[in-house]
């Protein structure tokens, strides 16, 4: 995982807290894009809301350890287990 790298969020997706989840919610696109809804825990949402395209990965997982005090070895696991599952999902992409 390069730790320099930055991701923003795509437009076309939003989120919504309902009963203390987070959701990802697409908001245009084809039917089954719509049908698509990602169902964060209180960590994702953390991340979440730190993929603005300015923030690097090794800044958010500073965040992450003072967030959460874990170790830079979890949080660096947790960030790229859940970078890759939004990358494949389309909610996220690179920033240059």
């Amino acid at each position: 995982m390069n730790l320099s790298a930055r991701y923003r969020r795509r437009e076309r997706i939003v989120e919504r807290s309902i009963a203390g989840e987070s959701f990802l919610i697409p908001v245009c696109g084809t039917p089954v894009e719509m049908e698509n809804i990602f169902v964060l825990n209180e960590l994702g949402a953390f991340i979440w809301r730190r993929l603005d395209g300015g923030s690097t990965l090794s800044g958010i997982i500073d965040a992450i350890q003072e967030q959460y005090e874990v170790t830079r070895a979890e949080a660096e696991s947790d960030l790229g287990g859940l970078i890759e599952r939004m990358l494949a999902a389309g909610l996220i992409e690179e920033t240059a």
